[in-house]
């Protein structure tokens, strides 16, 4: 009975390792530029808040769930993937609290809310 028990908690243990992306969390969500005249009209944009979950992102009240949510790396880079059937959304990874999508002239960063 012991060697069950602690087979079944070794695959427990290794199923809780494997899950989660570690970016779960509310982020804020804030337009940007290095050109000085759009980082004007992104301030004007504003931000709102976004909660990212194991599958899901929920905004405004309303939730859009995929099938995976996982970090993918390439050319050295970071980033977050959500795929949803065979499309997928791709976020770099800034760093622990930070997601961009984008780049220098226009970009999207989620900053996350301690």
């Amino acid at each position: 009975m012991n060697r069950r028990l602690a087979a079944l908690a070794a695959v427990c243990l290794l199923l809780v390792a494997c899950g989660g992306h570690n970016f779960e969390g509310v982020y804020e969500s804030r337009a940007g530029s290095d050109n000085d005249l759009l980082a004007a009209f992104a301030e004007l944009a504003g931000g709102g808040r976004i909660e990212i979950g194991a599958d899901y992102i929920e905004s405004q009240g309303k939730r859009t769930t995929f099938d995976d949510i996982f970090e993918r790396e390439s050319a050295g880079e970071r980033y977050l993937v959500f795929k949803r059937g065979e499309t997928e959304e791709v976020w770099r990874i800034v760093d622990a609290n930070t997601l961009m999508q984008g780049n220098a002239l226009v970009n999207i960063k989620l900053v996350r809310v301690p």
